[in-house]
């Protein structure tokens, strides 16, 4: 009976060791599309007509893997092409010895970088200052995700000319098996300096943020923000710029399958500088984008980069096609455009406040058929102005207001310069005032 329970427990580490070494050739087998296809798949269609990336090597071992992508950017004029080529170290799963520790996955990867451009690879050896140490590395994980990291170590240079400062950036795009993704990108404080011309430069740091429902498709939910605490330069021009924002989101329309809205957003809270405005914040809203008008202006780049390459005759022939095509969605579809301005200048507080509404005319199937006044019955728009009137009356726009408030375009209340103009099935009114439209056609 002993001896059986001792076979038995030989036999059951024998199969967990044979297992376990076993395990780095089994998990080989599927490194290649873990790692190298699943980058692959991020990119986009409609980006691979300027970004080309292509598997030129790939050699699978038992605890260890090599692999070669080789990326291209196409440029559309006669420039050349920018070409990286990456190396990746692999160590295959599930226990995975990583700088951070040790990892369970299917496997991690080592990315080495390399120029193969001759443009950058000169450039990088024209540099004066020696590069930071930079790290890429890829884990995929036993759940089919694939969390891609970089870092850039910290460093400093000077001498007499110039001195630089950098605090590192780390990085990370960590995409789901279902191809959802999460973007965080944080830089550091860079500074740079001139002694010699007491020219000087300072970005306080960084930080990207960015999810998405799909991360190879453009057109996915998703959004995006870019943030910047400060810049600042003391010469030859002083100024200090805080609180940056730029923000971004793509979301499904409730106008009907294939439309997207798009808001984008621009902040500045303080802009301290020789120039009048203190202060600015942009939106921009795009709803009921028809997604076929997006995917065609991506299949024309792609059709000016074919002509460029191959017959530029033959090719400006399909473009025009190309371009007819995506004005005919256009003019065919609805879409809602809207714009918000707002600004503090010459110590005053001042917006602008635009919504154009294109109901479409879907009946149209030639361009040229199509008349003004049948434009404006489907077009409809709202502007709204307002002023601070003791900031304008300071500015070299001062002269333009009273003439324009005699015609009635402008009119001033409150200490407020304002103006509302709309246009609704053909009629324009200004202020309240109908306006004949047959001056303006």
């Amino acid at each position: 009976m002993k001896k059986r329970i001792l076979y038995g427990v030989l036999g059951l580490v024998t199969v967990v060791v044979i297992a376990a070494a076993a395990a780095p050739m089994v998990i080989g087998r599927g490194v290649r599309d873990a790692t190298m296809n699943s980058l692959l798949e991020m990119l986009p269609p409609e980006s691979r007509s300027q970004l080309v990336i292509t598997e030129t090597r790939f050699d699978s071992g038992w605890f260890s893997s090599e692999g070669e992508l080789d990326l291209r950017y196409v440029a559309l004029a006669d420039d050349d092409d920018l070409a990286m080529r990456l190396l990746f170290d692999i160590s295959h799963g599930p226990l995975l010895f990583t700088p951070d520790g040790v990892r369970l996955g299917l496997a991690y990867a080592e990315i080495i970088p390399s120029f193969t451009s001759a443009e950058l690879t000169q450039a990088m050896t024209d540099l004066p200052i020696e590069l930071p140490d930079v790290r890429m590395d890829l884990l995929a994980g036993l759940d089919q995700s694939l969390l891609i990291s970089l870092n850039i170590e910290p460093f400093n240079y000077s001498n007499e000319s110039a001195q630089v400062s950098f605090a590192g950036m780390r990085g990370s795009i960590l995409t789901n098996p279902d191809l959802s993704a999460e973007i965080l990108f944080n830089m550091g404080q860079l500074q740079a300096a001139q002694p010699t011309t007491q020219m000087g430069f300072n970005l306080a740091g960084m930080t990207l943020e960015s999810t998405t429902q799909q991360v190879n498709d453009l057109l996915a939910p998703s959004m995006a923000m870019l943030a910047i605490p400060a810049i600042s330069s003391e010469a030859p021009y002083p100024f200090n710029i805080s609180n940056i924002r730029a923000d971004a989101s793509v979301q499904p329309s409730g106008a009907g399958p294939e439309r997207i809205d798009i808001r984008q957003g621009f902040r500045v809270a303080s802009i301290d500088a020789d120039i009048p405005v203190t202060s600015v914040n942009l939106t921009m809203d795009l709803s009921e984008l028809h997604s076929e008008l997006v995917r065609g202006y991506y299949e024309m780049i792609a059709e000016i980069q074919n002509a460029i390459n191959t017959n530029p005759q033959t090719g400006t022939s399909t473009i025009e096609e190309s371009a007819e095509a995506m004005a005919m969605i256009a003019i065919q579809n609805s879409l809602v455009f809207g714009y918000l301005v707002e600004a503090n200048a010459f110590d005053g507080d001042h917006s602008i406040n635009l919504r154009i509404d294109w109901r479409g005319m879907p009946g149209v199937t030639d361009l040229d058929s199509i008349e003004a006044m049948q434009i404006l019955e489907v077009l409809s728009f709202d502007v709204s102005v307002s002023l601070d009137e003791a900031a304008i009356m300071r500015s070299p726009m001062a002269e333009m207001v009273d003439p324009y408030v005699q015609q009635g375009y402008l009119r001033i209340d409150g200490g407020r310069i304002l103006m509302d103009m709309s246009l609704r099935d053909a009629e324009l009114t200004v202020n309240g005032e109908t306006v004949a439209l047959e001056q303006f056609l």
